[in-house]
């Protein structure tokens, strides 16, 4: 036998429930919150960041292993690929270089070399590069420029102190 008071219970919570959730299938969100917006933003800015330089490490460090497994065309793509994408990177340019120089391909090595100068004009490192790879194409007076400022800027560098000296001793 049905007993009426559960079905008036049950009839008073549908009806009050009902309105409840049609009201959420048309809810939108408030976007009063002027400040949440930015913060989400930025957030996502600072993901992306995030993401990119990952990648970037990750991408330069496979094509490094490229190189120490022997492979130098693959680690050229690679390279190739991340300045390509990426065309500040200058330790992607920098590596690059070195093995476009390796090949022969002297005019190649030295646009990323300069490229790198004109990034980072403190990079003892390029200029050594620079300065070598212009000693090997015969421009020893510009070579001796680089040179000295590889040696100014990392006095303590034996090698790059080492090669200024070997150009002038010549």
């Amino acid at each position: 036998m049905i007993r009426p008071g559960r079905y008036t219970i049950a009839l008073a919570a549908a009806s009050t429930l009902a309105p409840l959730l049609v009201g959420c299938a048309g809810w939108t969100p408030n976007l009063k919150f002027p400040t949440a917006m930015p913060e989400r933003k930025a957030r996502e800015s600072e993901v992306v960041r995030d993401f990119e330089k990952n990648r970037d490490a990750m991408q330069l460090e496979a094509a490094m292993d490229r190189w120490h497994q022997g492979d130098a065309d693959g680690c050229e793509a690679r390279l190739e690929s991340l300045v390509q994408r990426r065309p500040d990177h200058c330790d992607a340019r920098m590596r690059l270089g070195e093995i476009l120089w390796s090949r022969g391909m002297a005019a190649e090595a030295e646009s990323h070399f300069r490229a790198v100068l004109a990034r980072e004009p403190n990079r003892a490192e390029a200029y050594h590069a620079l300065g070598v790879l212009l000693d090997g194409v015969g421009q020893a007076d510009e070579a001796r420029l680089h040179l000295a400022r590889a040696a100014e800027l990392e006095p303590q560098n034996d090698v790059y102190r080492q090669s200024q000296e070997s150009l002038l001793a010549r």
